[in-house]
């Protein structure tokens, strides 16, 4: 639906799937010899902290803003459909983005949960794109990344497939409501709400930390 729409940018996410990817098999391989309670605790704290700069009103940027010269000569820039017409934007700290996404992919091997918060604040804070853009985008990337650690994962028997098909229908269920939503959603209410998300996965990875839940 994102694609169909125009909200995800599709050379943004090819090239960024690239550190997700590698991040996550690093991450899955180094599951078995690392211990996470302490990670947990950081990225808990991390996420806190992120949740507070996302959830402050972004200054609106000039569309002609000069753009980062990687993005330009990977074409990273691009159009989002809004109520006024399309909307122009330019990618920024492509560099800082892709190191992002490498922790984002690692990440998720290594703490197994979905790195799509943090994918998202990547490209929204470091690579400056629009909100719902970053949002889209980072759906279209979770995929790759997921498969890349699964296949881990599984091969060590971690996965409970009766445990994994409800909850992927359920996802997907609400995955496809939130598509819909999204269309017409402002985004000051998208940046609060995925801010909520946030501070509660923070504090769910803190807690998990502490009583050994992961």
């Amino acid at each position: 639906a994102y694609v169909k729409e125009g909200f995800s940018n599709l050379r943004v996410g090819m090239f960024l799937e690239m550190a997700t990817t590698i991040g996550a098999v690093v991450g899955a391989f180094l599951a078995g010899w690392i211990s996470t309670r302490a990670l947990a605790v950081v990225f808990g704290v991390v996420l806190l902290h992120s949740a507070y700069w996302s959830g402050r009103r972004r200054r609106q940027r000039d569309a002609d803003a000069t753009p980062d010269r990687l993005a330009v000569r990977l074409r990273m820039d691009g159009f989002y459909p809004t109520p006024e017409g399309p909307r122009s934007y330019h990618a920024h700290g492509v560099p800082a983005g892709f190191g992002l996404m490498f922790v984002a992919g690692a990440l998720s091997g290594l703490l197994g949960i979905g790195s799509g918060a943090l994918k998202v604040l990547a490209m929204d804070q470091a690579m400056r794109l629009p909100f719902k853009v970053s949002t889209a985008t980072s759906n279209f990337m979770i995929g790759v990344t997921a498969a890349a650690s699964a296949g881990v994962y599984l091969n060590r028997g971690y996965v409970d497939p009766g445990v994994a098909m409800p909850v992927m229908l359920g996802v997907l269920c609400g995955s496809l409501l939130g598509a819909r939503l999204l269309m017409e959603a402002q985004s000051r209410w998208l940046r609060l709400l995925f801010s909520g998300v946030v501070i509660v996965l923070g504090l769910e990875m803190i807690r998990n930390g502490l009583v050994g839940g992961l």
